[in-house]
C-alpha cells in the first residue's frame, strides 16, 4: 500500500497508510456515551500535524505508538474536524478503528535501480555505441549496488544493536 501524506487524506475511504511520529499523547476521561479515549497529535515527514482519537475499546491497537517514534498507521477513519477548540489546524481528524494496524518501521529500505538488459535499441543507434553505453551503465550499476548493499548492511547492523 502506498504511503499518503496527512495533507492528502480525505474522508471517503478508510484504507489509508501514513508514516507518522507521535508528538503528544494523553488520555481523555469522559462520562459521556463514548467513554475514555486515548488521543494523539501526529506529524508526518512534511511537518503536517493531525489529531488522532482512539476509543478505549481499541487501546490495544495503538500500544506501539510512542512519543517521538516513527510508525506506520493503516486502515483508519478520517472525519471533519469540528468544534471551537481544535487540537490542530488540520481540516480532518483521524479515528482508530477495529481494522487499524500500527507497525514500527524496523529496517531502512534501500532503493536500487536496475538496468534493463533486454531493452531493444532503435535501429538508428550504432551497435558498438549501444554496447559501450551498456557497459558504462553496468559499471555504474555495480558501483551503486555495492554502495547500497553496504548501506543496507550497516542499517541492519545498527537495528540489531538497538534491539540488543
Amino acid at each position: 500500500m502506498e504511503i499518503t501524506f496527512l495533507n492528502d487524506l480525505k474522508p471517503y475511504k478508510t484504507t489509508w497508510k501514513v508514516e507518522v511520529k507521535v508528538l503528544h499523547s494523553w488520555e481523555q476521561h469522559s462520562i459521556c456515551h463514548g467513554g475514555d479515549t486515548l488521543e494523539f497529535i501526529l506529524e508526518d515527514k512534511m511537518g503536517v500535524n493531525i489529531h488522532c482519537i482512539c476509543k478505549r475499546l481499541f487501546f490495544a491497537r495503538v500500544k506501539n505508538l510512542q512519543v517521538g517514534q516513527w510508525s506506520f498507521l493503516e486502515n483508519f477513519a478520517v472525519h471533519q474536524a469540528t468544534g471551537i477548540y481544535r487540537r490542530t489546524s488540520h481540516i480532518y481528524k483521524m479515528s482508530i478503528t477495529e481494522y487499524s494496524i500500527v507497525t514500527n518501521p524496523s529496517l531502512t529500505t534501500c532503493k536500487v535501480l536496475f538496468n534493463d538488459h533486454n531493452k531493444e535499441y532503435n535501429d538508428s543507434e550504432d551497435v558498438l555505441t549501444s554496447s559501450s553505453k551498456r557497459k558504462e551503465r553496468d559499471a555504474d550499476l555495480n558501483d551503486m549496488n555495492s554502495t547500497s548493499k553496504k548501506l543496507c548492511a550497516k542499517n541492519i547492523k545498527m537495528e540489531k544493536t538497538k534491539e540488543d
